[in-house]
């Protein structure tokens, strides 16, 4: 969830940052005002109330439309007759409340010929009933596909039955609504159902759905069904870290979407329900007022700073905002928080610390570090008997270095001169990285292990696999997630959500660097790696390869982490 403090700056917002002013500051910024509102599905929020009380919530939240889901105690079902109707359109005309559509469960996938005619027979009086009361189209779901049913087969059935009933939609001035839903909610598949379709009163209902994130990313499948979309499409509740609504309603404004965010929170109803729809509203309001204001690009100002309560962090910030902790007392010396502008955490707290969603595995990653498995036959990457020492260090501005020593059990094997120059501005962070390792001895072996080497263990919302895995991988030459392990490129990136907005996490190297480009010990479950020292393990098959350090030609590697925010297609 999205921290404390920032929600109930959000809150405050409820009363100065409504639609008035985020539309202020988007004619001042000259970027699109859009004009989306947002309402409420009553799936599940809202399930439980008689449709007095539930517009009487949205109301007093300044919730603009509603949608209502059938089977729920609204009772605005296919069964009233007309005049029930009429006075269920006569309540909302007198409500600053819209009724913008019906809610129902009828899918087109079943191979049942039976299940299906029933389905479309019900749609139809659906269709009827939104007419009937004022509202604008009926939700429906593709949805899922069935064993010993081809897939090609599943996808003509939905998109004919759409074909179908869109004629009896038009006549009434209705869309019908294609939920992203079920085992179709890959938006390509959305896609292939709207082309076979081929409408206009067909259009999709975007369902935030962590499919969204995947593929060709967030912004290339928000595109894809961009020109589809109709009066409504569904968010799930605003202050969560699982997906970018900033970015989705920045896109939607820059659109100028004249349509309805609908909040369909998955979750039980708050006991408090309108004080929870007002935090909705708030946040709402404030992320449209952000999509209005563009990021300022002026350099920002940098300071670090020995911690408050422990003089072995060195914290670092910009214009007062935290940006890293160098923790030099370590048995490795690592960064950690680490954030992306906005104090958005992207690499795992632990072993430094427990934080809900993470794994506890290889306690070895501390966030962001540099170590090595093999370095003249010790183990420092593990960590095992072997420490890496910072033995002094010192703050130049922007700059930070440090001297630390590379000890194995035997006694000190290298020393390691390195400096982080740290750099941004509101949408960007940077630090630049300059590391040399100079043996004790005349020479030293870096060893060919897939064990190394300058590292990041990204949060959660950015792995690709794991619990609250919404990210995605890729690398110079465009490959994408697990293809990208083992191979070699001048960078890769991890991009997901964090906060409520998309995170890019890149490693850039220095073309300067033994080996460039080097290989990447990239991994689905999160851990980032370049890795010039692996390729036996990246090439399987090739042979080994370990590099002789000298005292006279001391190892150097330099690395870019550059950390932004924000939509961006690619």
């Amino acid at each position: 969830m999205i921290e404390r403090r920032a929600f109930v700056q959000v809150a405050a917002l409820a009363g100065i940052a409504g639609p008035a002013a985020w539309a202020r500051a988007a004619r001042a910024s000259g970027r699109g005002t859009g004009s989306c509102r947002f309402g409420l599905v009553t799936y599940l929020w809202g399930q439980h109330l008689p449709l007095p009380e539930l517009m009487t919530a949205c109301e007093a939240t300044n919730l603009e439309g509603v949608e209502l889901r059938t089977t729920h105690r609204h009772g605005v079902e296919r069964s009233l007759d007309g005049k029930a109707r009429q006075q269920v359109r006569e309540r909302f005309a007198d409500s600053p409340v819209e009724i913008v559509g019906i809610g129902s469960n009828e899918r087109f996938d079943s191979p049942d010929p039976a299940k299906l005619a029933a389905a479309m027979t019900a749609t139809r009086q659906f269709l009827d009933l939104s007419a009937d009361i004022g509202a604008s189209g009926v939700k429906v779901k593709p949805d899922n596909f069935h064993r010993g049913v081809e897939r090609e087969e599943t996808l003509e059935q939905i998109g004919r039955s759409l074909r179908e009933l869109a004629p009896y939609a038009a006549d009434r001035g209705q869309e019908i609504r294609l939920e992203v839903h079920g085992q179709c909610a890959d938006p390509k598949i959305i896609a292939d159902i709207i082309g076979r379709a081929d409408h206009p009163a067909v259009r999709v209902c975007w369902n935030s759905n962590p499919t969204d994130l995947s593929g060709a990313g967030f912004v290339e499948n928000y595109q894809l069904l961009r020109p589809y979309f109709g009066r409504t499409l569904h968010c799930r509740r605003l202050d969560t870290n699982a997906y970018p609504f900033m970015d989705l309603v920045e896109l939607l404004d820059r659109d100028n979407y004249d349509g309805f965010v609908m909040l369909e929170a998955h979750s039980q109803p708050p006991r408090h329900l309108t004080s929870a729809l007002g935090n909705q509203r708030a946040l709402f309001d404030r992320y449209r007022s952000a999509a209005a204001t563009p990021a300022s690009r002026t350099p920002g100002r940098v300071a670090i700073a020995p911690g408050r309560w422990n003089r072995n962090h060195l914290e670092v910030t910009i214009d007062g905002s935290p940006f890293a902790t160098c923790r030099i007392g370590n048995q490795n010396p690592c960064l950690y928080p680490l954030y992306a502008p906005g104090q958005r955490l992207v690499v795992r707290g632990y072993p430094m610390e427990l934080r809900d969603g993470e794994a506890t595995d290889h306690r070895h990653h501390r966030a962001c570090f540099f170590a090595h498995g093999d370095v003249d036959g010790h183990d420092f990457w593990h960590g095992k008997d072997c420490r890496i020492r910072v033995r002094k260090h010192a703050i130049d501005g922007d700059t930070l270095r440090f001297t630390a020593d590379w000890i194995g059990p035997g006694g000190k094997v290298a020393t390691e001169e390195r400096s982080m120059r740290f750099s941004g501005d509101a949408g960007r962070r940077r630090i630049d990285f300059d590391i040399t390792l100079t043996p004790v001895a005349e020479q030293m072996i870096m060893g060919d292990t897939k064990e190394g080497t300058f590292a990041l263990r990204v949060a959660p919302s950015l792995r690709l696999r794991g619990q609250h895995a919404r990210g995605r991988i890729r690398n110079a030459e465009g490959l994408k997630d697990n293809a990208c392990w083992g191979k070699r490129s001048p960078w890769v990136e991890y991009e997901g959500p964090v906060g409520g907005r998309m995170v890019q996490v890149r490693i850039t190297e220095d073309p300067e660097n033994p080996r460039y480009p080097t290989w990447w010990h990239a991994r689905d479950y999160g851990l980032f790696a370049a890795n010039p020292f692996g390729r036996s393990d990246f090439e399987r098959g090739a042979d080994e390869m370990p590099m002789t350090v000298t005292k006279s030609e001391p190892l150097r590697l330099r690395y870019t982490v550059d950390l932004s925010t924000g939509i961006r297609a690619g």
